[in-house]
């Protein structure tokens, strides 16, 4: 499906309610921080549309900050979806995260994702459409994780400390072949959060975020 027809999806799917959501950093007053997707909460609805923003479950139901991040396994096992739609501020998927969805034919993904982790897309086996919010370079830099390079070393090379590679390989392993078979729609627009990266924690000019972030 074309992007421009499922844009007009996109934009007739209510906001999915009742999903399960847990802080993405570990943090002093945890009611004001970003949180992401856990769980369905027996959710069966056939399109999924993540919301942008929604209530923090530390706030006493008082803030309403950006969902960034999809934790691992968090849709794994779902064979009723058959679209994910993520909004722009999303910058984690976890390990798994949608496993087993085996009815999953469309996902949107942000350009804020910098790696896919192992096992994503394992047994998605009717994933068709890829939208995609940014460019061809852009998707082409993304850590897709899961293949392995494997080495076997030799001797030292003569007049030198560097040991000589006797055999190499690149393993592939299944957990997002799904990725390399769906059509990948670029520069498509995606629903976004007013401030989606309003949490940053530095020492200096040093950006030091990602030593507070908890493996959802």
């Amino acid at each position: 499906m074309n992007y421009t027809e499922y844009k007009n999806i996109i934009r007739a799917t209510p906001e999915t309610q009742g999903l399960g959501y847990e802080i993405v950093f570990m943090w002093l007053n945890p009611g004001r921080l970003p949180i992401g997707v856990v769980s369905l909460n027996g959710c069966k609805d056939k399109i999924i549309r993540v919301p942008p923003e929604e209530i923090n479950p530390h706030s006493g139901g008082r803030n309403r900050v950006p969902v960034i991040g999809v934790a691992q396994e968090a849709f794994a096992g779902n064979t009723d979806v058959t679209d994910i739609i993520l909004p722009s501020g999303i910058q984690k998927i976890g390990r798994a995260a949608f496993s087993g969805c085996t009815s999953l034919e469309r996902i949107t993904i942000p350009k804020a994702i910098k790696s896919i982790g192992a096992d994503t897309f394992k047994d998605c086996v009717s994933l068709c459409d890829i939208y995609y919010e940014g460019t061809l370079d852009e998707w082409n830099k993304i850590n897709v994780i899961g293949d392995r390079r494997e080495v076997e070393f030799g001797g030292l090379i003569p007049g030198s400390p560097v040991q000589e590679i006797v055999s190499e390989r690149l393993i592939r392993t299944p957990g997002n072949a799904a990725l390399r078979l769906a059509n990948i729609h670029l520069r498509c627009e995606l629903p976004s959060a007013k401030n989606a990266n309003g949490f940053t924690v530095r020492a200096g000019k040093t950006d030091i975020t990602r030593l507070f972030e908890w493996d959802i």
